[in-house]
């Protein structure tokens, strides 16, 4: 539906629905709008798009007034013109004699005050006000601020829902600041940056304002795996000065977070590696491109075969996960390929295929905000996720959505929630299979979607209907009482359908796979799948782990989740020049440490990953991996696997390279580039495709002409012609339309915003498939190793850290590692709030300083797993492993803790030798 209406005299059509501002801004005339920001709904506050329309009395505020056919629209009249003038000198009474403070990308007041003729006011201002200079990022001056109203509502409920600052105070008192006026740094701001993006006159500045921008680039955030847009600013030096959000974007729809908008000057940080570098007696030496690339050949071809493994990169570009298990299969003869997904969510993925035969969400951001119950188990989305976040709070705050928290420690999120159940570390399973028990005795289960679109009911409930409710209260620590209420508003939720939303609380345990199928039984039981508003959401950790697996970077699965077997085989042997593939699945990383040791794996070629932070209990992976004969590095900074390297080479960050990432919602999007490469840093999928061809030369393959490539889109366009799931997607059509959702199988198909509407990739049916509550964790507490450590991650960090330590903002807002601990702890330990002090485990330890919080149950603590001044919680954690999946328990492993006292430092990382 759509209306017309005259504006100056010109017929403009907009949507139904549209205000009369709308109208104006389509029509191309120029208008004041303090109060309006393009992304958010009006809040009707400056007075400075007032305008006349026929037969309306006065002269309305056009961004509160919707448009009408047939509407006749003046702007420039004398009388609504000389009305803006006067509201606008009276705005610019509250600003300073200098508008020094208007640089930058906050010009707006300066605009409309020259549109209508004023260059300064003849109103005296307010007493000036002071300016609130706590956060390290960015600034509020009030004496810049003409209350508009902006910055409060992008933080409410405009965009983000989290509620850091508001409008205090009255009349010339008036002010933005926090609750109780307290700093901003001490508030519950979270440094996204959606007040200053939205300030029209720059009174929220960052710390340096950025000089002239040259150009922009619009380009796919290469953080989590939410998949925001951003719009890189770039000067005349071929710097990136600034980031904005994209509010074109599907998935951010104009949000980011702190490490979006304020995380990019890891790109030009002097750590970058530049050259390559050969390891020769002992030392790194810079060489050129073609020697190092002839000595990785020369090693490389001594362990063609089997005993060569390939780690592949979630942050790099589907492109280079492609030609990179390509390489490792057609050219090196090994299927020992895997990425990150390991040591996240490849329990979600193994019990994903089993029960539904694809690894992948099935349903979309939008969904969250339709559905009318969110459940949200072992995920801090606030601070892994937090555009996802804004999203879910959203669906509470604007819809009504019921939402439900199940978390062992009280994460932000609790203070949205209608119920928080706070199960034992390790005890999902009995948790899950309750609430399916209460869904089928109380009859809530959808008998229908059961009976026609599922099997193996049976055996799965022979399983779980002995978890009544007072058996799984004595195992969880959750009260029958709210396991009851969470099955009941799962399975009716008020409206709508009921979503899934999970993270790696759920999987990193040695019964990751059965907690997975444990979720994955509870939304087929209540057929909370296969329509708007439902489905299931392993929300991805990395900007790209998702794309890396629909790419092949996995042992058992050729591209596009293909198995690897005789069809499969023929399929890809075919269209690689008939050139014999190795037939049986490889080796996972967590297989491929232990295969170091007994000499199976001789050469490692690690991409953009940090196995050497990233894997559990540190010190023994770090000896692993000095055993292999031959080790390359591709990445763009010298982290701890780099430094133990044969050779390494230099890579380009996401800004210095083209390709696609696809996100959590299953959404390929375009990364473009911004700047040139660092140094002679190449793109990943050019340094593959060249030790490619040298090693196909070197071995008499003729393999040449399959690595010919001269740009990421013929890649693409193979990756197209094997996998079915984006067979209808080329680079023409994300340039054309964004991003689009798989499965996408022809040119015309518009993408798939949910999946199992009628059936699923393993069939008609769905699969049940249950499981026992098993040992809590592989490693409980002792008399010696009384506490539990529990890890995740901060918010201004990401995962071990190598990038976000690069970048000063998100450094300035987190410089060191904390253990969160409980009070009652601390007292009974002997150890003050902010002391520092050590954690052992049976692996090792470190050093943090103590942050006292009632987020945490006694008996339990937390520490992030990013490294900080060299302490990382990884040289604590366990490596135990799902038998399924082959994830490593990280998430629960038994520690003690002790005050550091005068010996900070000395024994940091150790390994202890008592083991009681």
């Amino acid at each position: 539906m759509s209306v017309t209406l005259s504006v100056n005299g010109n017929n403009v059509t907009v949507n139904d629905g549209s205000s009369v501002l709308d109208a104006i801004n389509q029509s191309g005339t120029y208008i004041s709008q303090l109060c309006k920001d393009p992304d958010m709904k009006p809040i009707g506050a400056c007075r400075t798009c007032l305008v006349g329309i026929d037969g309306v009395r006065g002269f309305p505020a056009s961004c509160s007034v919707p448009a009408v056919e047939g509407m006749v629209v003046e702007t420039e009249t004398d009388r609504a013109r000389d009305l803006r003038r006067g509201v606008l000198e009276l705005t610019m009474s509250m600003f300073p004699d200098s508008d020094e403070n208007t640089n930058g990308n906050h010009k707006e007041l300066s605009i409309a005050a020259k549109h209508h003729g004023l260059d300064v006011s003849q109103w005296e201002g307010r007493p000036r006000q002071p300016v609130d200079v706590s956060n390290p990022v960015f600034d509020i001056a009030m004496d810049s601020c003409i209350m508009c109203g902006r910055c409060a509502q992008a933080c409410q409920d405009g965009h983000q829902f989290i509620g850091a600052i508001d409008i205090l105070g009255r009349g010339t008192e008036a002010r933005i600041g926090t609750f109780m006026d307290r700093p901003l740094v001490e508030s519950v701001c979270t440094t996204c940056g959606s007040c200053l993006a939205s300030c029209p006159t720059g009174a929220i500045r960052v710390k340096n304002d950025p000089p002239e921008t040259a150009r922009t680039v619009t380009t796919t955030c290469p953080y989590c795996g939410v998949g925001c847009g951003i719009q890189a600013k770039v000067d005349i030096n071929d710097n990136i000065i600034e980031i904005l959000d994209d509010p074109d974007n599907q998935s951010s729809l104009g949000m980011l977070c702190v490490k979006g908008r304020f995380g990019f000057s890891f790109v030009n940080h002097p750590d970058r590696i530049k050259k390559p570098l050969i390891r020769k007696e002992g030392e790194f030496v810079e060489v050129d491109w073609d020697e190092a690339l002839d000595y990785v050949v020369e090693r490389l071809a001594e362990y063609r075969g089997d005993s060569f493994g390939t780690l592949a990169s979630a942050k790099a570009t589907n492109e280079d996960g492609f030609i990179q298990q390509k390489f490792a299969r057609l050219v090196m003869g090994s299927n020992h390929i895997d990425h990150c997904t390991r040591l996240c969510h490849s329990p979600s993925v193994e019990a994903m295929l089993t029960s539904l035969g694809s690894g992948a969400t099935s349903n979309s951001y939008i969904d969250y905000e339709e559905a009318g119950c969110l459940i949200i188990i072992g995920s801090d989305a606030n601070s892994n996720h937090p555009v996802a976040a804004s999203r879910m709070r959203r669906a509470v705050v604007e819809r009504g959505a019921k939402l439900i928290i199940i978390n062992p420690r009280r994460i932000d999120m609790c203070d949205y929630a209608d119920l928080w159940l706070r199960p034992r570390p390790g005890t999902d399973v009995a948790l899950l299979n309750a609430m399916a028990k209460v869904i089928v005795d109380e009859g809530l289960a959808d008998s229908t979607f059961v009976t026609d679109r599922t099997e193996g009911y049976e055996e799965w409930w022979s399983t779980a209907q002995k978890y009544d409710l007072d058996y799984a209260e004595k195992i969880t620590g959750v009260t029958a009482d709210d396991i009851a209420e969470a099955a009941r508003i799962y399975a009716s939720p008020p409206f709508s359908g009921s979503c899934l939303i999970w993270g790696m609380g759920i999987t990193q345990h040695t019964m990751g796979t059965a907690n997975a199928h444990g979720l994955l039984n509870l939304a087929l039981v209540a057929g909370q799948l296969g329509r708007p508003g439902s489905g299931i959401s392993p929300l991805r950790g990395q900007n790209n782990v998702q794309g890396c697996g629909d790419s092949g970077c996995v042992p058992n699965s050729f591209p596009g989740y293909q198995p690897i077997g005789e069809e499969s085989l023929e399929k890809f042997q075919a269209a690689w020049s008939n050139q014999p593939l190795p037939p049986d699945p490889g080796l996972v990383i967590t297989e491929m440490v232990p295969a170091m040791d007994t000499g199976r794996i001789k050469a490692m070629y690690v991409t953009g990953e940090n196995p050497l932070l990233s894997e559990p209990d540190l010190s023994h992976a770090e000896e692993m991996f000095k055993k292999l004969d031959f080790l390359v590095v591709q990445d763009i900074f010298m982290h701890e696997t780099a430094q133990i390297a044969d050779v390494v080479l230099p890579a380009t960050s996401f800004a210095e390279k083209d390709g696609t990432f696809t996100n959590s919602e299953r959404r390929v999007q375009r990364v473009r580039k911004a700047v040139e490469p660092v140094g002679e840093s190449k793109a990943d999928w050019e340094i593959i495709r060249d030790v490619a061809l040298r090693m196909s030369s070197r071995l008499g393959l003729e393999l040449e002409h399959e690595f010919d490539y001269s740009h990421p889109s013929e890649i693409f366009d193979e990756m197209a012609t094997l996998m079915p799931i984006i067979a209808g997607i080329s680079y023409d059509r994300l340039e054309n339309e964004g991003g689009i959702q798989w499965p996408c199988p022809t040119p015309d198909h518009p993408g798939t915003r949910f999946l199992y509407e009628s059936d699923f990739p393993r069939g008609p049916r769905a699969k049940f498939v249950g499981f026992d509550q098993g040992p809590v964790a592989a490693e409980t507490p002792s008399a010696r190793f009384p506490l539990i450590l529990n890890t995740g991650r901060v918010l201004y960090h990401w995962h071990g850290g190598t990038i976000t330590r690069r970048a000063d903002n998100l450094l300035a807002r987190s410089p060191e590692l904390t253990v969160g601990m409980n009070p009652a702890d601390g007292e009974k330990y002997g150890i003050a709030d902010g002391e520092w002090i050590r954690v052992r485990s049976r692996r090792g330890d470190l050093e943090a300083r103590t942050v006292y919080t009632e987020r945490q149950r006694i008996g339990e603590i937390f520490v992030p797993f990013v490294k900080l001044q060299e302490h990382a919680a990884n040289f604590l954690t366990n490596s135990a492993l799902d038998p399924n999946s082959r994830i490593p328990e990280y998430k629960v492993c038994a520690v003690r803790v002790d005050p550091v006292g005068e010996d900070r430092g000395v024994t940091a990382n150790r390994k202890p030798v008592a083991t009681g």
